[in-house]
């Protein structure tokens, strides 16, 4: 499998501090069937300021280190980046912004709102040879309440990428439902982790593979962390799955959501 969307590079946004425990999450993903990541740290100017350098370097140091423990698992370059105006001029085509230095870019928006036009702007990126990948719809609470704005921009050639940890329930039951209506739509190209740690946000894929291909089946399932991926990163078009072809059962969520597991590791933490 591939994660095309993981904050694994440490000290250079909010996800490991330390190189060891980068390290413990390559072995997460490694035990999990994760053969190929992509580093996303944020790009958003003002909060996080990191570079094409700094992230190279990271990757560097970071690949060094797994394969001195004889992980089998590939690291390649990318960013995630927070949409608003300035980003324009920014990411271009073949970019340290852009997935694996080519024509994808993963695009976040704010867990609340979508700006006026976001969906002109995104598309604008189109005409210069970019291909935007919103990433994490189902945590963004305007993009819940307007699923026909995502379609729409979808047949218009915008990309989405879902959190594996939100169809597995971890971030509540509304992202979870939000993941299976988009699936059964015909909505979602990639899954990913959207890790930032090795146990509270792990990059793990396959609890939510096994969820996926229950509502899309299996080899629809395996597109979104294989093939679709993998397109991605060679810079290919995404290869068109057509409809899904039957209503199968809901996913039943997770019995421990993530606020509950935010409380716990809280009063653990206190206690």
């Amino acid at each position: 499998m591939i994660d095309l969307h993981c904050h694994i590079l440490s000290g250079l946004d909010d996800g490991p501090e330390l190189l060891e425990e980068a390290v413990g999450m390559c072995r997460t993903a490694a035990l999990d069937g994760v053969k190929c990541i992509v580093a996303t740290p944020h790009f958003k100017p003002g909060t996080f300021n990191i570079s094409g350098p700094r992230v190279l370097q990271a990757i560097g140091d970071l690949t060094a280190a797994v394969r001195n423990i004889g992980l089998d698992i590939r690291i390649l370059p990318g960013a995630e980046v927070s949409v608003s105006p300035e980003i324009f001029g920014a990411v271009k085509p073949g970019g340290w912004l852009t997935l694996n230095q080519g024509s994808y870019f993963l695009a976040e928006f704010s867990a609340l709102s979508a700006p006026v036009g976001w969906d002109a702007f995104l598309l604008s990126f189109l005409n210069n040879g970019l291909t935007p990948i919103i990433a994490h719809p189902e945590r963004n609470a305007w993009f819940i309440r307007h699923i026909e704005a995502l379609s729409a921009a979808v047949q218009r050639g915008i990309r989405l990428q879902i959190t594996s940890m939100s169809l597995t329930g971890d971030f509540g039951i509304e992202a979870r439902d939000f993941c299976i209506q988009l699936l059964r739509r015909n909505l979602v190209h990639i899954m990913a982790s959207d890790a930032h740690s090795a146990n509270f946000r792990p990059p793990r894929l396959s609890e939510a593979l096994r969820l996926a291909a229950d509502v899309v089946g299996k080899q629809r399932a395996e597109a979104l962390v294989i093939a679709n991926p993998l397109a991605v990163i060679n810079g290919r078009p995404i290869p068109d799955m057509g409809p899904v072809e039957r209503a199968f059962p809901l996913v039943a969520a997770k019995r421990e959501n993530w606020f509950k597991r935010l409380w716990n590791f809280s009063f653990a933490n206190i206690s």
